[in-house]
């Protein structure tokens, strides 16, 4: 494979690396690489994650602390993935979702100039806000309509900045809704109340909030490509399916799935949280042509898995 030969033999870092996503890069990138440093604060990452990536160095530091970061060895690759990624509390906090996405971003990328290392920068769909053009392609351009959402823009502007003006190689990822083991989003938020209370499951919002649904081991698939192409610097990606599925559609699916589709009463809150937008759904189609990348895993057949795993078929 072309991404294990480029990525061989390379010191790679992951920031965030014991979160949910990062988890699951490491461990990919651990069967690549004999040189793996896991760099998190575990303010929300956890430290079973690290504990299941043996092969890697971890360090307990804040991105936000330049001088244990700029401290470690000199990197080829870093991932940048470190971040505040709930909405909510960047509305309550923004001051603080600023310093981690936007000031942290800037200290990561201290880090690569320093090193003159290759970055791969963790984006969101939040930078598209609430947008008019379905699917949305990258072109679209920026549109917040969070904190969260602007801390991310802010991100993306210093790395093409640092990319432009000290010629790092430097790719930007923007990520749909991702799911997968050993992530709370909700679909185990829904798990978690149905056992509580199988009559009821409320949804916060309309539950017509729709989101593209992309799992955890088709974007670290695409992370890894880009980690080890070199031809596309400087490039945006959408990493998602491609469609869409409201909250309510997957309410169903996932009460389908446990036989409690004549048995649960599904409501709705019909309030949403602050900053949350109405529609996710991606164009992946330079992601699919210049990385050679498709999705795989279907989210109904997934949800099907952790069904099965928390033993919680009927």
């Amino acid at each position: 494979m072309i991404w294990m030969a480029e990525i061989n033999g390379k010191k790679v870092m992951v920031t965030g690396g014991a979160g949910f996503i990062g988890f699951h890069l490491s461990k990919a990138l651990s069967s690549l690489t004999d040189d793996l440093t896991i760099y998190d604060n575990l303010s929300s990452g956890k430290l079973e994650n690290v504990a299941d990536v043996p092969a890697a160095k971890f360090v307990k530091g804040d991105i936000l602390d330049l001088k244990t970061l700029l401290s470690q060895e000199k990197m080829d690759l870093i991932y940048h993935l470190a971040a505040q990624v709930v909405v909510s509390y960047s509305m309550e906090n923004p001051l603080e979702d600023f310093n981690t996405n936007a000031k942290g971003t800037l200290c990561v990328l201290e880090k690569a100039r320093k090193d003159d290392a290759k970055l791969v920068f963790a984006s969101s769909a939040a930078v598209y806000g609430n947008p008019s053009v379905f699917p949305t392609p990258e072109s679209y351009g920026f549109h917040p309509f969070s904190c969260y959402g602007l801390s991310k823009v802010v991100g993306e502007e210093y790395c093409q900045m640092y990319r432009e003006q000290y010629g790092l190689d430097i790719v930007i990822t923007r990520f749909a809704n991702v799911y997968g083991s050993r992530c709370h989003g909700v679909i185990h938020d829904f798990l978690d109340k149905i056992v509580k209370n199988p009559d009821k499951l409320e949804i916060i919002g309309t539950g017509k909030q729709c989101r593209d649904f992309v799992h955890v081991s088709d974007v670290v698939d695409a992370l890894i490509k880009i980690g080890a192409m070199n031809s596309i610097d400087g490039q945006v990606y959408n990493l998602g399916v491609g469609k869409t599925t409201s909250i309510l559609e997957l309410s169903k699916m996932i009460l389908t799935i446990l036989n409690l589709q004549n048995k649960t009463v599904v409501t709705t809150t019909d309030v949403s949280w602050q900053g949350d937008v109405t529609k996710i759904w991606f164009d992946i189609t330079k992601a699919k042509k210049e990385l050679n990348w498709n999705p795989k895993v279907s989210l109904e057949d997934n949800i099907k898995e952790i069904v099965t795993e928390r033993k919680l078929n009927k």
